[in-house]
């Protein structure tokens, strides 16, 4: 099941768009695009829905006309699922949540002098406050019950104040321990023990050595008992039947008063483990997330401290953890499509490799519950930044929301092809230091291939001076604003930045140094120790000559160089490098 269009009008900045994307069940989904794209127009339409409709808060209307109506559209596996003011089909099938930082500006008045605005952290309401219950039980009534040997009851007041035994009844329905065959069958496991002689550990040994297939046979009690066995709350299986056995005569005792002491057992369940939450991750001695119960609301919410108390990163990641743990405590069975709307932007590494744990965990645990999941973050880093943490490079699906066609850089990216596949490995073997040298990086000397150069690539590269004539042109084009090749554009500013550094070093053993080191940040990096006084622009533009030209089959190269080449200052810097390239008046 693949999410492969997303289609949003008139919501915040987008009139009407359509996002083509392979968004795909169980794996990170980065869509990465530049900043003013459309990425938190896209978390917008998402968060405004609720199970009905969209509904648009008045700063999210597109161009701020109520009259405008806004619609939210998703494609699975070919099948059209909307959302506007009238319907939503999306929430019919899928649950939705969207992470963000949770920041909301508040005015505060103040007599007599000008009214004050502060940033704060909107709380994260997790349950509603049940009323207080307990489990009517008491050990000496349960046996006296049972009979003359109800000492094989194990006192279950512990474990009816044990998390372990919500997850022990999980999915099962006790009202069915009423049924004539069960309590025929139950009366009768009773009977037998009650007619039995010495101790209870005796007692154990005998049910087990005469008559286990009988208590395994009552499949709803036995359900129960091998949970509580598997969880380590009971340590036996005699045990734990006879604590199922209990748990069954509560329940059918008084249902309601079983539910609501459930309700409230879960509630404390829960509320433990925000606490616990929170503690773990308490990285300041000064403020932090509280877990408290609202009073009037009766809710148990996370309030936060004012903004400016907590650092933008302890902000996103406990905001993202909390809501991540929220998704799991809720327990829907419907499929969820879960968007992250770059609350990862301040992040230390530390915290980076918390955020990708989190998320690598909720899907983990989404599969284990046969539950699908569609983890879609929106961002503008470099999808490197997720590479160099826990993220599988071979499991994380990489979108691109302002994706180009390759167009002009069909040929290039062959000839990167032809340098780095296994496919070329034995052509390219003894030409691959020529190409690295003289076609990927400046040179001072021209370098030709004659007898093995593909016929696949473009004849005239076959010389570097042709190949530089090529990409220098396409440069010109990217200056002018006429159609270019993006990689040829990185190819002309990285051989324009090396070729005015190499003529600036102060001799030739430092030029042999410069040519012969790998990288051009590597090479710069010579240049530097060489005394030359590098422009800082020749290092700004490192995320223009730094990328990755190394194959990868299904590798978008195209848009993520586009991306930055159309930012203004961008464009500045790198006219910049090309008129003081030309300007130097070396020959390439």
């Amino acid at each position: 099941m693949n999410i492969s269009q997303i289609e949003i009008r008139n919501i915040k900045g987008i009139s009407n768009e359509c996002f083509k994307v392979q968004i795909k069940a169980f794996k990170p989904n980065l869509l990465v695009a530049p900043n003013g794209s459309g990425k938190t127009s896209i978390a917008t339409a998402f968060s405004s829905m609720n199970t009905k409709r969209i509904d648009l808060a008045e700063n999210d209307q597109h161009k701020g006309i109520d009259t405008l109506l806004p619609e939210l559209s998703i494609t699975i596996d070919g099948q059209k699922f909307t959302a506007d003011r009238t319907q939503n089909q999306i929430r019919q099938q899928f649950d939705v949540l969207v992470v963000n930082s949770g920041l909301i500006p508040k005015a505060k008045k103040n007599y007599g002098r000008n009214p004050s605005a502060s940033l704060e952290i909107k709380p994260i309401t997790i349950c509603k406050i049940p009323p207080k219950a307990e489990f009517s039980y008491k050990p000496t009534d349960a046996k006296a019950n049972f009979g003359q040997n109800g000492k094989i009851l194990s006192n279950i007041s512990g474990l009816l104040k044990d998390p372990r035994f919500l997850d022990a009844i999980q999915g099962v329905d006790l009202s069915k321990s009423t049924q004539v065959r069960i309590q025929t069958a139950v009366q009768s496991i009773v009977d037998k023990v009650n007619q039995q002689n010495g101790s209870a550990a005796v007692i154990s040994q005998w049910i087990l050595d005469n008559c286990i297939q009988d208590l395994r046979a009552v499949t709803i009690l036995n359900s129960i008992s091998e949970r509580l066995v598997q969880y380590g709350a009971a340590d036996s299986e005699i045990e734990g039947f006879f604590a199922a056995y209990q748990i069954a005569c509560i329940h059918t005792a008084d249902p309601k008063a079983f539910s609501a002491a459930t309700d409230w057992l879960y509630y404390v369940t829960v509320k433990a483990h925000y606490q616990n939450l929170l503690a773990n991750f308490k990285s300041s001695t000064w403020q932090w997330a509280k877990v408290e119960e609202t009073k009037k609301k009766k809710e148990l919410v996370i309030n936060f401290p004012k903004a400016h108390q907590l650092s933008n990163g302890q902000r996103d990641i406990i905001t993202l953890v909390v809501q991540l743990h929220k998704t799991l405590y809720e327990g829907s069975k419907k499929p969820l499509i879960l968007v992250i709307d770059e609350v990862f932007d301040y992040l230390d590494d530390a915290n980076l490799v918390a955020f990708q744990y989190y998320v690598t965990s909720i899907i983990e645990e989404y599969k284990a519950r046969n539950q699908v999941i569609y983890p879609i973050i929106l961002t503008h880093l470099d999808p490197g930044v997720f590479f160099d943490f826990c993220f599988n490079k071979h499991k994380i699906q990489i979108n691109y929301l302002s994706s180009k066609p390759v167009g002009k850089s069909k040929d290039i990216l062959r000839l990167v092809e032809f340098r780095d596949s296994d496919q070329y490995e034995d052509m390219v073997r003894p030409i691959r230091d020529f190409l690295d040298k003289h076609w990927f990086h400046f040179h001072p000397d021209a370098h030709e291939i004659a007898d093995e150069w593909p016929n696949f690539l473009r004849n005239e590269w076959k010389s570097s001076d042709s190949f530089k004539d090529y990409v220098n042109n396409e440069l010109e084009r990217y200056q002018t604003n006429k159609n270019y090749d993006a990689v040829a554009v990185c190819f002309a500013v990285r051989i324009a930045i090396e070729q005015m550094v190499y003529f600036l070093l102060p001799d030739t053993d430092w030029q042999e140094k410069f040519i012969a080191e790998h990288g051009t940040s590597n090479k710069l990096e010579v240049a530097s120790r060489a005394g030359v006084d590098i422009p800082e622009s020749y290092f700004l533009l490192g995320i223009i000559y730094n990328t990755n030209l190394h194959w990868n089959q299904g590798r978008d190269y195209v848009s993520p160089l586009v991306s930055k080449l159309n930012h203004p200052t961008i464009k500045q810097l790198v006219s910049n490098v090309a008129s003081a390239a030309e300007n130097q008046g070396n020959p390439s």
